[in-house]
């Protein structure tokens, strides 16, 4: 297989796992919504992670949307879209494991509280 064509499957399975990691993401902000909108003060901790979980599916869709057009020109861009790229899923994991991070917070201070 030649470098294009490793390109374009590498780019594909990103794809894929950005198209997972949208869903989970979305089903773990479906699940903190009742938590926020529920009765009370929720925690700081749960505000900003599930924003952060949001900023990760708003980049992770701008990257779905990349992909197909880097795709189509993987031949006449080359690296340079693949830099791009490169941040993209960057700032998308930065977004997921700072989502993470606060949840995984909220989780200690619950446990440790009790």
């Amino acid at each position: 297989m030649d470098k294009t064509g490793l390109t374009v499957e590498s780019l594909k399975l990103l794809q894929d796992w950005s198209k997972w990691l949208v869903t989970l993401e979305t089903a773990i902000c479906a699940a903190l919504w009742p938590k926020l909108t529920g009765g009370g003060e929720p925690p700081a901790s749960l505000y900003l992670g599930w924003m952060m979980f949001w900023a990760s599916i708003v980049t992770a869709a701008i990257l779905l949307i990349s992909i197909s057009v880097y795709v189509r020109r993987v031949d006449t861009s080359g690296e340079s879209d693949f830099r791009k790229v490169r941040v993209l899923v960057g700032i998308e994991y930065a977004f997921f494991l700072g989502g993470l991070f606060c949840f995984a917070w909220r989780l200690a201070q619950v446990w440790l509280s009790s």
